[in-house]
C-alpha cells in the first residue's frame, strides 16, 4: 500500500507560511519591507490588541497596477528579481515572493491600492489564500493592507501568540529597526489608536534615533568614522563603506540587545558584525558588556548571500576577515578621536521614546543591565606606534592631591576636576610600556628551579587542551607523569613579579581566554601590568603622583586600564558650580 502522498496545495501553503509568519510582528516586518521597496516616504502602522485584532499599514509608495493585484498573492510572484543571477545585484529588501501569499494563507486580508500610472485603484479581499472580492475604487496613490484574524484557520498557532504587551513589544522593535535605517521615511506607529512612535522623516539618522530611543541615549552617541587606514587591507577589491553611531563606553549594557546591524540597509543579525564591534572597543568595555550601536554597512551585493532563510534576517559574507577588520577598525578609529573621559553628573531618569508610550498601555519596561564604566580602547596590541599629536587628554601636572590613599585629584586645562584611580592608571601605563618593549614577541625566562604545580582535574584538562597555546605565550611546559606538568620557564614579562603559587593562576586566566592568539597576548600583558602596578591603598609621594599623571598624558589610550576599568572620571566646572548654586 502507498504511504507517500503529495500534500494538497492549501496544506502546503499553511506549512510554508510558518517559515515567514510566526507572530504579528512578522506580518508587520514583511509589509514594511514591501512599502520601503515601493519607494514610500510616509508609512503608518496601526495595530489593535497587540496585532491580534488587526494590523493595518498605509504607505504612499508607487502602488500596485490593476493587472498585478491578484498575481501579487500567488506564490513566488515578485517584481524584485526575474532570475537567480539577479541576487548578485539585489538592491531591494524583498525578493522571494513569499510574504503576501504566506500572510494570506493564514489570515483575512483586505488590500486597496492605486499605481501612480493609473486613474483608479483596486480593492481586493482575500481569505485563507482565496480571493473573495475584487472591485475598482477611488483613492490616492499608494497601498493600504489590513490583516485580520491572524491564524484563524490554524487554531494551534493562535495559542502560540503571547500577551498583548509581548506582541506589541516585538512590533515596536520591528518598526524601530526600519525607522532608524530609513530616516528619510516618516514612520508612525499606533496601538489601539494611540501613538507609540513618530519619526520626522528628515533624512537624519540621529534624529530618527532620538525619535525612537530618546535624547538620553543620543547624548552618548558618537558618529561612526571610516577607518583611519583603509589601505591597511590592500587585498579588499570590492566596495565597502560603513556609517552609523556608537555609544561612548560609559553607556554600555549587559546584553547584545542594543546592537543594531544593517547590511545594504537590511536589518540583519550577524555574529560576525557583533564580534567586530566588540573587537573595536577592545579594553574600552569589560568582557561581558556591550555598547549601543547602529552600524550600517554598504557592500557590493555580490559579496553577500541573503538567500539563507525566508525571514531574511541571516546573511553570510564571502570575505569574512576583510569585513570583520573593516568594521573593527572603523569602531576603533571613531573611539580614538573621541573624548571618552566620563563626566560625573546627575543623569535624569532615562526615558526611551516608544518605551514610555508602551508603558502607558501597561507594558513592563525591560530593565537595562547598565554597566557604568568608561574604558580605553583597541590599540592595545595592534597599535605600537607613537602617540598621535593633539590628544584629548588635558590634565595639568600641578597641583595634585591624593585622597583615600587610592585616588589622585588633578585639574584639566579647562578647569575641570579629574579624579584618577592610581592602580588603574598605573596598569595602563605599564601595559603600554610592555607593548612598546615586547610588541607581539613573547620571550621566555628560565626558572631557577622547575615548578611542578598541583593541578585539579579541571585545571589538568584545560592545560592539556591548550599546551601549544601556552608554549606560544612563553611557557616552557611539558607533561610530567600521567596527571601532572612541569614548568621550566615563564614569559619574561613576569620575571620577578610572580611566585610559584601565582603561575597556575596566570595559566588558568590565559587558557580561559578562547580568542585568537593576539587576544591571549593582551591578557598576558594586562596580567603582567597588574602585577607590576602600585595598588589601591598605597600612599604616594608628590613625585609618584606626578609620574602617574605624566604617564597617562603620554599614553596612547589613557582612558581605561587594560581590563576595561576607567582610569579617571571628570567633574566639570559647570557641574560643580551648579551643585553649589552658583548657576
Amino acid at each position: 500500500m502507498r504511504s507517500i502522498f503529495v500534500l494538497e496545495e492549501q496544506t502546503i501553503g499553511k506549512i510554508a507560511a510558518g517559515e515567514v509568519v510566526d507572530r504579528p510582528a512578522s506580518v508587520v516586518k514583511e509589509m514594511i519591507e514591501n512599502s520601503i521597496d515601493a519607494g514610500s516616504r510616509r508609512m503608518v502602522v496601526e495595530v489593535g490588541n497587540g496585532g491580534r485584532d488587526y494590523i493595518r499599514i498605509t504607505d504612499d509608495g508607487c502602488g500596485i497596477c490593476e493587472g498585478d493585484v491578484e498575481v501579487a498573492f500567488e506564490k513566488h510572484a515578485t517584481s524584485k528579481i526575474t532570475r537567480i543571477e539577479d541576487l548578485a545585484s539585489l538592491q531591494t529588501l524583498g525578493f522571494r515572493g513569499e510574504a503576501l501569499p504566506s500572510i494570506a494563507a493564514v489570515s483575512r486580508i483586505e488590500m486597496s491600492t492605486r499605481h501612480r500610472s493609473e486613474d483608479f485603484g483596486t480593492h481586493l479581499k482575500v481569505e485563507g489564500g482565496v480571493i473573495k472580492e475584487r472591485r475598482r475604487i477611488t483613492r490616492g496613490v499608494g497601498t493600504t493592507i489590513e490583516v485580520k484574524s491572524l491564524f484563524y484557520n490554524l487554531p494551534a498557532r493562535i495559542g502560540t501568540i503571547k500577551s498583548k504587551s509581548t506582541e506589541l513589544r516585538h512590533i515596536v522593535d520591528v518598526c524601530i529597526n526600519y525607522a532608524v535605517i530609513h530616516p528619510e521615511i516618516k514612520f508612525e506607529l499606533f496601538h489601539d489608536e494611540k501613538p507609540i512612535i513618530s519619526t520626522s522623516g528628515n533624512e537624519k539618522m540621529l534624529d530618527a534615533i532620538v525619535n525612537t530611543y530618546g535624547s538620553s541615549v543620543a547624548k552618548e552617541l558618537i558618529e561612526l568614522k571610516e577607518p583611519d587606514s583603509p589601505a591597511s587591507s590592500p587585498l579588499i577589491d570590492f566596495n565597502i563603506n560603513v556609517s552609523g553611531y556608537i555609544s561612548k563606553p560609559s553607556a554600555s549594557y549587559g546584553t547584545k540587545k542594543h546592537l543594531f546591524t544593517y547590511v545594504n540597509r537590511r536589518f540583519v543579525r550577524s555574529e560576525l558584525m557583533d564580534k567586530a564591534i566588540k573587537r573595536g572597543y577592545m579594553s574600552l568595555l569589560p568582557k561581558h558588556a556591550y555598547p549601543f550601536a547602529v552600524i550600517s554597512l554598504s557592500i557590493d551585493p555580490n559579496e553577500i548571500n541573503v538567500n539563507i532563510h525566508p525571514k531574511k534576517y541571516e546573511i553570510s559574507f564571502y570575505h569574512t576577515d576583510d569585513v570583520f577588520h573593516f568594521i573593527a577598525n572603523s569602531v576603533s578609529t571613531t573611539l580614538r578621536h573621541a573624548d571618552l573621559i566620563p563626566e560625573v553628573v546627575q543623569r535624569e531618569k532615562s526615558v526611551e521614546a516608544g518605551a514610555e508610550a508602551v508603558d502607558l498601555f501597561g507594558l513592563q519596561r525591560e530593565k537595562k543591565a547598565h554597566v557604568n564604566v568608561q574604558t580605553s580602547f583597541h590599540a592595545d596590541v595592534a597599535e605600537t606606534g607613537e602617540k598621535e599629536e593633539g590628544g584629548c587628554l588635558d590634565i595639568r601636572s600641578t597641583p595634585l592631591y591624593q585622597v583615600l590613599d587610592s585616588y589622585i585629584i588633578a585639574q584639566s586645562e579647562e578647569d575641570d576636576v579629574i579624579m584618577i584611580d592610581q592602580h588603574a592608571a598605573a596598569e595602563r601605563i605599564n601595559f603600554e610600556r610592555l607593548i612598546k618593549n615586547h610588541g607581539g614577541r613573547i620571550d621566555k625566562q628560565a626558572l631557577l628551579r622547575p615548578y611542578v604545580p598541583e593541578l585539579g582535574p579541571h585545571q589538568l584538562y584545560l592545560i592539556r587542551e591548550n599546551e601549544e597555546a601556552l608554549r606560544d605565550m612563553g611557557f616552557d611546559i611539558e607533561r610530567f607523569g600521567e596527571d601532572g606538568y612541569i614548568i621550566r620557564a615563564i614569559p619574561v614579562v613576569f620575571h620577578g613579579m610572580i611566585g610559584e603559587e601565582e603561575i597556575t593562576e596566570v595559566i588558568e586566566r590565559l587558557v580561559e581566554e578562547s580568542g585568537k592568539n593576539e587576544e591571549r597576548i593582551t591578557v598576558l600583558f594586562s596580567t603582567a601590568a597588574c602585577k607590576a602596578s602600585i595598588k589601591a591603598g598605597e600612599k604616594l609621594s608628590y613625585e609618584g603622583m606626578r609620574e602617574i599623571v605624566e604617564g597617562l598624558r603620554n599614553a596612547k589610550i589613557p582612558y581605561t586600564c587594560p581590563h576595561g576599568r576607567p582610569t579617571m572620571i571628570r567633574l566639570s566646572q559647570k557641574e560643580i558650580e551648579k551643585r553649589f548654586k552658583r548657576r
